[in-house]
Formats: C-alpha cells, structure tokens, sequence
C-alpha cells in the first residue's frame, strides 16, 4: 500500500527505512517521527508519550490520529489474516515480491504463500 500511494502522489518512498529504523531517511515528511512512533505502539510503550509528542509537533495532531489509525487497522487486517490462515495469493505475491524480499518478510515466521 505504501509503494502505491507513493507512486500514485510521485513521492520517493526508501522502503528499506522502515527496517533500518527512525535514523534512516525514510523520503517521508515526518518519517523519523512516524517510525519512531509506529515502534512505540508496536514495541517500545515506554516511548509511546514522547514519540507521540514528536509527531504531533512535526506534523500535527490530525496526522499523529491519522497514523494512530492506520497502525490500528493494519495490526487488525494482520491478525484476522493470521488467525485464519488466509495466504498471499500468487498474483499479490508477484505483485509484492520485491517489497517482501527487501524488507526480510519472507523470513517471518507467519510468511506463507499458496
């Protein structure tokens, strides 16, 4: 999803930023900000506070719920995908190979493809 709004908005996105972490220069208004964030929902609680003030100074608070949302979400759509069984189907995983091969998603112990 985020390789396709990129191109749809014409934004250079480094995708290989979202592993590297919130010192890599993700191409991104706020990147750092939002990695930051996203590994304090994700990871870090103890950071979730200053992460989010970070972000709400970078970009303001409609963005921080913005982004808030999409990470809800997607912890969602994974989950129900996961907890059901659902595999990548093979046109998605042709569409997606490169995106999963850069970011190590093959190696996840959930990676499965039909």
């Amino acid at each position: 999803m985020l390789r396709g709004s990129s191109e749809t908005s014409g934004e250079a996105v480094n995708l290989d930023a979202i592993v590297q972490g919130q010192d890599a220069d993700s191409g991104l208004r706020g990147g750092s900000e939002l990695v930051r964030f996203t590994d304090a929902v994700l990871k870090n609680p103890s950071d979730l506070e200053a992460a989010r003030a970070e972000l709400v100074a970078r970009l303001g608070e409609a963005e921080m719920v913005d982004a808030a949302s999409v990470i809800g979400n997607f912890q969602r759509m994974v989950r129900i995908a996961d907890s059901t069984g659902i595999p990548v189907d093979g046109l998605m995983a042709e569409a997606n190979a490169d995106v999963r091969q850069q970011l190590g998603l093959n190696e996840l112990p959930s990676a499965r493809l039909a």
